[in-house]
């Protein structure tokens, strides 16, 4: 790991429940010693990432910014935010944007024609690996090496375990989301709640992404699945075509 992923790693100890950190707390769970801490949360403060408030240090102002700004100019959002508008308006649901990097799956965006759907994990939230239709058919469509690296870095998890006793099991469930298409999870994170979701590419082969449409169980015998699964990968596809558009030109 480089010193610069090093530093940033101090980032991914804030949660909901530990909103500030003392330095030394930040070299335990780091396991590094406390000048190496020190130095950290120095470099991160400087760059407005920390702010230190009476002796410990919680994210700073500048993490709001950024916020602020891919809002505005995030390649994928901006090529999401018009098709994914249209389908919630046209099914009365919710239609959420989630993107992966490295091995975390983030709701991105999202966008609502009525009631908000009663989700749990909303914008920012990272999602569960392994539950959840967005999750599926990004990892579905990730390259087998990369699966398999993930399939042995959680293969005592117990929501993988849930899919799969074994990597031959494991990959065959994935090949046959990544054959479908789509994927429909039903109550897998939120009680009462189904997502389908459709993987979205940067260039018609890496996915960057997925697109989920969600609604209420209670409504599940008033609508045509099979037709919100064809719109949700209409979806998911005009957004792939908007993502390889916005790219320069060859």
């Amino acid at each position: 790991m480089s010193q610069f992923a090093k530093v940033l790693k101090v980032l991914d100890l804030f949660s909901e429940d530990r909103t500030t950190l003392a330095a030394e707390e930040i070299a335990d769970l780091l396991e590094v010693s406390r000048p190496t801490a020190f130095r950290y949360v120095k470099q991160l403060c400087e760059t407005g990432l920390l702010a230190k408030l009476a002796g410990r240090y919680a994210l700073g102002a500048k993490i709001i910014e950024l916020d602020y700004r891919i809002r505005r100019s995030e390649p994928i959002l901006q090529a999401s935010r018009a098709s994914m508008r249209e389908l919630a308006q046209r099914t009365a649901t919710t239609v959420v944007l989630c993107n992966i990097y490295g091995d975390e799956i983030v709701h991105s965006h999202h966008e609502t024609a009525g009631e908000l759907a009663p989700m749990s994990l909303v914008r920012g939230h990272p999602m569960p690996l392994f539950k959840g239709a967005a999750p599926a058919v990004i990892l579905a469509n990730l390259p087998a090496a990369r699966l398999k690296r993930l399939y042995e870095r959680y293969r005592e998890h117990p929501d993988l375990l849930s899919i799969a006793p074994d990597w031959p099991a494991f990959a065959r469930h994935y090949k046959q989301i990544r054959k479908d298409g789509y994927y429909v999870s039903r109550e897998e994170i939120d009680a009462g709640v189904i997502g389908i979701a459709a993987p979205i590419f940067n260039d018609g082969r890496h996915v960057v992404g997925a697109t989920t449409l969600v609604y209420e169980k209670r409504r599940e015998n008033l609508v045509n699945e099979a037709g919100y699964t064809e719109l949700v990968r209409s979806c998911a596809a005009t957004i792939t075509q908007a993502i390889a558009a916005a790219g320069p030109a060859s």
